[in-house]
């Protein structure tokens, strides 16, 4: 288990260093999409929509809320999120938090499932990044992994 653990770890290190690419700046896009990604985002009372959940999912994850970032993931995603949760508890830095700038979240759905891009800020670049939510019982839900990735878009 903690091999698996470890190798986890590893993996989302290796993947979220991998698709960091700078962006490159097309007729003042990328000044007007850094200049929108400032901008502090904010919760949503009362989130539906798959783009209110994913930037409420975020927003939690930043500050280190990992109870309400919980709540608006699947069974797959909360087991990542307690992964996170016991790696900051380890390093002792509870108090440290994140802000993620995320921009033009679009979010396509097809059927209970969701797939969402949107820019992030990485540094001094952007990333073009997407993200699966799955609706369950009615309610979207965060998806990082699913059991089954071949029934999924």
């Amino acid at each position: 288990m903690r091999h698996s653990l470890i190798l986890l770890c590893l993996w989302t290190l290796v993947l979220f260093s991998c698709a960091t690419e700078p962006a490159q700046d097309q007729d003042g896009d990328l000044a007007e999409l850094q200049a929108m990604l400032n901008q502090q985002s904010e919760l949503i009372d009362n989130p539906q929509t798959p783009e209110e959940i994913f930037q409420n999912w975020q927003i939690h994850m930043d500050l280190n809320q990992f109870d309400e970032a919980r709540m608006w993931s699947t069974p797959e995603t909360q087991t990542w999120i307690e992964t996170i949760q016991t790696m900051i508890e380890v390093a002792q830095a509870e108090d440290e938090t994140v802000v993620t700038r995320l921009e033009g979240i679009q979010c396509r759905e097809m059927g209970d499932t969701a797939v969402c891009l949107f820019a992030e800020e990485a540094g001094d670049a952007l990333r073009l990044d997407s993200i699966r939510l799955i609706r369950q019982n009615g309610a979207w839900k965060v998806d990082l992994w699913s059991e089954d990735e071949r029934n999924l878009p």
